[in-house]
């Protein structure tokens, strides 16, 4: 008999196997879903930790005062002005400084004066105009009429 005290009785011992090979998780093919296991890490045994950095905040009135800048350049300049006026009024309110809102409403308070100004030269060029046709018109009509060596309009004559 064996004098191994773990085997007593001399039955050989089974060798040893090592572990079995696993083999690695590949990438599914195109088209295809990945496997409940792929790209997944051992779960931490505290749990899930908190990433240290969170997302940074979002300015609520940036991309308002994007539009408001826009907006002027294609014809809408108090439509421009408002947004502007309301990013403003978001991104303080969500303790932002928002440099585009302020941008966009000096764009739309410009645009609004010069349309303000233009509606006022347009108005006083077309009742210039108004009178000078109507003049060219009594000059036309007097000297159609037979007769009449001079016309008389205003203060000045012509011949």
């Amino acid at each position: 008999m064996s004098q191994n005290p773990e085997n007593p009785y001399g039955q050989p011992q089974p060798v040893p196997t090592p572990e079995p090979y696993t083999q690695p998780v590949q990438a599914p093919a195109y088209g295809q879903q990945p496997p409940a296991s792929f790209g997944q890490q051992p779960a931490s045994p505290y749990g899930q930790q908190p990433s240290p950095y969170g997302a940074p905040p979002v300015d609520p009135g940036k991309t308002l005062s994007i539009v408001a800048i826009i907006l002027p350049f294609v014809g809408f300049g108090l439509v421009g002005l408002i947004l502007g006026i309301v990013a403003m009024n978001k991104s303080k309110a969500a303790g932002f400084k928002n440099t585009l809102a302020l941008v966009a409403v000096i764009i739309g308070a410009l645009s609004v004066i010069g349309a303000i100004i233009g509606a006022i030269v347009l108005i006083v060029f077309l009742n210039s105009a108004s009178e000078g046709i109507d003049t060219i018109s009594q000059i036309i009509q007097a000297c159609q009429t037979p007769g009449t060596e001079s016309v008389v309009v205003g203060a000045t004559e012509n011949s």
